[in-house]
């Protein structure tokens, strides 16, 4: 006989697998390196680390970001990617800032201001800018422990769903 309690437990059973489905991946802006492997690099951050595709082997997901002291959009949208770092680095999530001020003295300077906690890289001579086909910033490139650009886009929000995903796959 099926106990009275049973056909509940059936019914409840699949609820905790629904927080775990995060849904589709966020739509990509249209760009080059969507789908395609990302172009390697190794640069020296202003924190004197070494950086870079492909990332350590324990790095599952990596996020490059382009931006300028001078472009507010990137003002609002490094804390947010700070603040992905400081929630998912552990979970093997890199985060890499690369600025593309000419003037590396103002680079450092907004850097003092908003005080990140990831690695950033100076590229005033935009040569990994161009690389990575930049055409406005912010722009934002996830790339998988494979080297596969995943998502490329504007808005922190939507790069950290692309991340959860990918960490998630």
């Amino acid at each position: 006989m099926l106990s009275p309690m049973r056909p509940l437990a059936l019914l409840l059973a699949p609820l905790p697998l629904l927080g775990c489905w995060l849904g589709p991946m966020p739509a990509s802006v249209g760009h080059p390196l969507a789908g395609a492997p990302a172009p390697e690099f190794r640069e020296v951050a202003t924190s004197d680390r070494e950086v870079g595709l492909p990332g350590s082997p324990r790095t599952k997901v990596t996020v490059v970001d382009f931006w300028a002291s001078w472009c507010g959009t990137c003002q609002d949208a490094l804390p947010a990617l700070d603040a992905l770092w400081r929630d998912k680095q552990r979970d093997g999530v890199m985060v890499i800032a690369v600025s593309v001020d000419e003037s590396t003295d103002d680079a450092m300077l907004a850097l003092q201001h908003m005080h990140l906690s990831f690695p950033v890289v100076l590229d005033p001579g935009m040569r990994l800018a161009g690389t990575f086909a930049v055409g406005s910033i912010p722009t934002t490139f996830v790339v998988d422990s494979k080297g596969l650009v995943r998502w490329v886009g504007h808005d922190p929000a939507s790069a950290r769903r692309a991340v959860e995903v990918v960490l998630h796959e």
